[in-house]
């Protein structure tokens, strides 16, 4: 059961007190046992309550909230992604009834037993979202994890200077033809061909692995326990990423993130780049000196990089909770609370509302905003087929120590893309045995 706030154990006090003095009837002993039942739900948000994220999320809430009395209400909590805060929490019985957690996490807490099973409850949903992205929140055939919102990388391009450059977007079928174009974009415009990253920086794997992924390799087996990224085929990705398209990249690209790289394309330096939804937004918040293309990355081979946000029940929350849980996350993935997220957050600076994520059900595409900006839906369709950055969550050790820094030294000349590959293999095999070990 879950552990009451301090509220609730001080009611039970007095109740009790109450109760030995014999001087209370036992309908208002009743009536107070259910009111300590009624505490709102809490639901842990990744962001501040207060940031414009956490605002727009407010408001979803407040609309759910106003639909009766049926229900407990939901009030939100500041959060993060700090996996050793949120473990802490899940052993401690807190008062959270609700965890948006990022994908990766779901596999580790629900190995470890500390998410409730949901497979039962949402088995007719799972039919709202592309079965890939479902996937990301199933261990061994049970649903711990329910998809909520989140980002997908497309290709972006600027339609000035590709028109200019006379490239017309339709052609671009593949890789080769991606470096054709930027080619040609750097033949008949003063602008670079494309915005890569180079630096040590969390952006470098994820733009990377959008290649090994899209040429047939992998981090990790199905299982997660092994690496499996030293073969050939993650070779030929670097190799290209690295050779090919670097050719064509911004001078600087070599010790860029992926904040230069927005830059470079904001000011008409790159034609294109990577980026999520908020690659298009940015160029709106900065007056829209161009119009922005965008273009599916499975539509030229190659996989793109997801982060799917996902909904978690604690495995210690009380039946009676968890059913009023359970209603409010099937309101979150509904129709109308989905296309809620494309309102987007208010920035004040520009008074207005962009959108900070899309929503991730299959079925949106008649949607007022995807009419709108049809576009967007190209944000939405890459949950089909997503190359995974961080499968499990002891990658992101493997991450920070080999690959990041290992891939920006590739870049750079200084190790060989063999020699990186293999350090993988290795030291990634030892740190996920030492997990296993642990379990």
């Amino acid at each position: 059961m879950k552990s009451w706030t301090v509220k609730n154990t001080m009611l039970l006090l007095l109740l009790m007190m109450m109760l030995f003095s014999g001087c209370v009837p036992n309908d208002y002993l009743k009536g107070m046992a259910e009111d300590m039942n009624k505490e709102p739900l809490v639901m842990r948000i990744t962001w501040k309550t207060y940031s414009g994220r956490g605002e727009a999320i407010q408001k979803i809430v407040e609309t759910y909230n106003a639909m009766g009395e049926n229900h407990l209400k939901v009030q939100l909590a500041d959060g993060d992604e700090d996996l050793a805060v949120i473990e802490t929490l899940l052993n401690k019985n807190s008062n959270v009834d609700i965890f948006v957690l990022p994908y990766r996490y779901i596999k580790y807490f629900g190995n470890h037993g500390q998410l409730l099973d949901l497979t039962s409850e949402f088995q007719a949903e799972k039919d709202y979202f592309y079965p890939n992205l479902w996937g990301l929140g199933v261990i061994n055939q049970k649903t711990y994890g329910i998809p909520w919102l989140g980002h997908s990388i497309c290709l972006l391009y600027n339609k000035t200077l590709l028109q200019k450059a006379g490239v017309d977007p339709e052609t671009i079928k593949s890789v080769n033809d991606l470096a054709t174009a930027c080619a040609k974009v750097e033949e008949g415009t003063e602008a670079k061909g494309i915005g890569l990253v180079g630096a040590n920086h969390n952006d470098i794997s994820w733009m990377v692995n959008q290649f090994i992924y899209g040429f047939g390799s992998s981090l990790v087996d199905s299982n997660g326990t092994t690496v499996t990224i030293n073969n050939g085929k993650s070779i030929a990705a670097i190799d290209f990423y690295k050779n090919t398209l670097g050719k064509y990249a911004q001078d600087t690209w070599k010790e860029d993130s992926g904040v230069e790289v927005m830059d470079y394309f904001r000011e008409q330096q790159v034609a294109f780049e990577f980026q999520g939804v908020w690659g298009v937004t940015d160029i709106w918040k900065n007056g829209n000196p161009f119009k922005v293309g965008v273009i599916r990355l499975d539509d030229i081979g190659l996989l793109p990089e997801v982060g799917p946000m996902m909904l978690a029940l604690p495995s210690n929350l009380s039946p009676d909770r968890k059913e009023e849980a359970i209603c409010f996350i099937r309101y979150l993935i509904s129709k109308e609370a989905q296309e809620n997220i494309l309102k987007g957050e208010y920035s004040p600076e520009h008074e207005a509302y962009y959108p900070f994520r899309i929503p991730v059900r299959n079925d949106l595409q008649d949607s007022d905003f995807f009419q709108l900006y049809p576009e967007f839906l190209s944000f939405s369709e890459g949950f089909k087929s997503p190359s995974i950055d961080v499968p499990v969550p002891q990658w992101q050790k493997i991450k920070d120590q080999y690959y990041a820094p290992g891939l920006h030294r590739v870049m750079k000349g200084e190790l060989a893309t063999e020699e990186l590959l293999q350090t993988m293999e290795i030291e990634g095999n030892k740190i996920l045995s030492e997990q296993e070990n642990r379990r």
